[in-house]
């Protein structure tokens, strides 16, 4: 059983962490004999914590039934007991090994500041990423409070990894530098206004991710499936890697 629970932040790595089990479980000879369930608090297969793309529902739908998986979807989990999922609506789903992604919390560290965090832990920041309350504290990535355009209904995150930490601590850099130098932050950018760029690996398979924003209204999201988008990922990694061994922290 693999999935994600309400509140996750990350559900691209569930759904790469199912394909390559299902992949490598297949080279092992052995897919035949182990049932695969993916459970998500996902509205729908292929929303993500972003809304979804276009196509996104039906693409994923495809994948399951061509890896023979069955989806839950649109559910709260309870509790994960020894052998047993307990779900929120009283339903148990029995299991011998289970990957589960869980929520994003904040930490006790920051809650603790008064006027600092929200009741989550998380730091409501502006668009420079200044903390509202603290104009000299920065918040990025899991740290910084990110509002969504759904209602409460939907209890998923949003990613808050990878390419959009990245955006962000560029703009938090550019800002403290200024303050540094005296001036005033100048440098600004909405969570949703970020691009939403990623690569989702699915054993010999995989995805492309791309839109104009992180979070809808967009002009533009596509969905491209493809062994193309495995071996990008590879190399990305192999990239990343090598870069962060060597130190060459300049390089994209």
């Amino acid at each position: 059983m693999i999935g994600a629970t309400q509140g996750a932040g990350c559900f691209g790595a569930a759904y790469e962490f199912l394909f390559n089990t299902s992949y490598q479980l297949k080279k092992a000879g052995l897919r035949g004999r182990v049932p695969l369930t993916y459970v998500t608090a996902e509205p729908f297969l292929g929303h993500f914590g972003i809304g979804g793309l276009p196509g996104g529902e039906k693409l994923l739908r495809l994948f399951l039934k061509k890896e023979g998986i069955e989806a839950v979807t649109g559910v709260a989990m309870e509790e994960i007991a020894p052998g047993k999922l307990r779900l929120a609506d009283g339903r148990n789903l029995p299991y011998a090994y289970a990957m589960i992604v869980p929520p994003f919390t904040g930490q006790e560290v920051v809650r603790s500041v008064p006027g600092l965090a929200d009741e989550s832990g998380f730091v409501p920041v502006r668009d420079t990423y200044q903390s509202r309350g603290f104009p000299d504290i920065y918040a990025v990535g899991v740290a910084a409070a990110v509002k969504v355009p759904w209602t409460a209904a939907i209890p998923v995150g949003v990613p808050k990894t990878g390419f959009p930490t990245e955006v962000q601590a560029r703009v938090a850099a550019a800002n403290i530098a200024a303050q540094i130098r005296g001036e005033e932050p100048a440098a600004h950018k909405e969570f949703g206004a970020i691009p939403a760029v990623c690569v989702m690996d699915a054993g010999n398979n995989g995805v492309l991710i791309l839109a104009d924003r992180m979070l809808p209204p967009r002009k533009f999201g596509v969905m491209i499936p493809g062994p193309q988008s495995h071996a990008a990922k590879v190399m990305f990694e192999k990239y990343f890697l090598w870069k962060t061994r060597h130190g060459y922290v300049r390089l994209p």
